[in-house]
């Protein structure tokens, strides 16, 4: 590939991946400081697990390959670790048993679903809409939980809050447009490119309250006042 083939690639990258490279970077940089959160390695490994799907499917995309099995398995991941990290964060322990049993069905559901009723070759709107819907629930939960129980610490320091912000929001836009991408894989072109900039859009804005719950796990110095 030459400077210019280069320079082009450099240019169609998707700006979500970019934005997917900025919380990587500072998940990592949050890692380096003493006593990280409990949550931050493996939610660094899902960060970098995020940009290599994100990644391939944008480079199958560009050479006109299906990308629909990729994202299958990978929304699979993505909502089981989202039940999982909202379940963390929660206080109560009738709730916390509640997700771990959903947290234990939703994923073998989900690969019921692709491989025996809609097929890998087919995006999983039935497993994404209930996957989906849940972590709403779980999000709203975290919410209540916070209302009722307030704590010393400032909400919007938490790192737990822009999480919590992030993954309702994104499911919550992201539920009538995935969830029926079947369907509108067949409407005409310039109606499913403004799906998919909404897309685009909810995931840049998903990725940034990562970063920002990134940047409440690092322990900045404070200046004198």
């Amino acid at each position: 590939m030459n400077d210019a083939n280069l320079t082009e690639l450099l240019y169609t990258i998707p700006p979500h991946i970019i934005v997917i490279i900025i919380c990587l970077i500072i998940s990592l940089a949050s890692l380096l400081k003493k006593d990280p959160p409990r949550y931050l390695p493996l939610f660094t490994c899902y960060i970098l697990v995020t940009l290599i799907v994100e990644c391939s499917g944008w480079w199958w995309s560009r050479h006109g390959k299906s990308n629909f099995e990729l994202y299958n398995f990978y929304l699979v991941l993505h909502i089981t670790y989202a039940i999982y990290l909202l379940r963390s964060f929660l206080l109560e322990g009738k709730a916390r048993r509640i997700f771990s049993w959903i947290l234990l069905l939703y994923p073998i559901t989900a690969m019921l679903n692709i491989y025996f009723i809609q097929g890998p070759h087919h995006f999983g709107t039935y497993s994404y809409i209930v996957g989906a819907v849940i972590v709403v629930i779980c999000s709203i939960f975290y919410f209540y939980q916070r209302i009722k129980f307030p704590g010393r610490q400032n909400l919007l320091r938490e790192p737990s809050f822009w999480i919590a912000t992030g993954l309702l929001f994104f499911n919550t836009i992201t539920v009538p447009y995935l969830g029926l991408l079947n369907f509108i894989g067949n409407l005409p072109q310039y109606a499913f490119k403004t799906f998919a900039n909404i897309n685009t859009i909810t995931s840049i804005i998903l990725y940034l309250l990562y970063c920002i719950s990134s940047l409440c796990s690092l322990n900045f110095r404070k200046l004198p006042s």
